[in-house]
This record gives C-alpha cells, structure tokens and sequence, in this order.
C-alpha cells in the first residue's frame, strides 16, 4: 500500500459515484487520486465519509495521509494530522 501526503490542494466530484483530489505539497507538486465506489450502500457511505474528510482537511489547511494501492490511485483510506 502506498501513501501521498500533502494538503488537498483540490476535490472535485465528478459524479455520484466519482471524486478526485489533488494531494500535494504546493498547487504546482501534486498527486491525482480518485474517490469511487460501486453504488452499494456501504460503499457509497465510505467513499462519502473519504470525501468529506478529503474536503474538511482542505478548508482547514491540514496534512493528510490518503492510502492508495501500490499500482492504483483510488483512495482506500485518509489519515489527517492532528493540530
């Protein structure tokens, strides 16, 4: 499992099912990686529940740690740094 840490310096929800967040250092150092889920109501809830993490760290200014497969960049898990 790989891990990308940085400032969500973007999210953009693409549709029901689909988000992307850059996740980097500067606007200008980023990582593109996807929220997404397979319309199942559990997966639907754990993709919203990464999205608003992935959103309520980027209108505070945190640190995330999003976890993602090694040759994937869909976001299985997010870790946001204490203040």
């Amino acid at each position: 499992m790989a891990t990308t840490t940085g400032q969500v310096q973007q999210l953009s929800i693409l549709s029901r099912n689909t988000a992307c967040a850059w996740i980097g250092p500067t606007p200008d150092n980023v990582e593109v990686l996807i929220v997404s889920n397979d319309g199942s109501a559990a997966d639907t809830a754990y993709a919203a529940n990464l999205v608003q993490s992935l959103a309520a760290a980027a209108t505070n200014y945190r640190i995330v740690a999003a976890g993602h497969g090694d040759s994937d960049a869909i976001i299985t898990t997010v870790q946001i740094d204490p203040v």
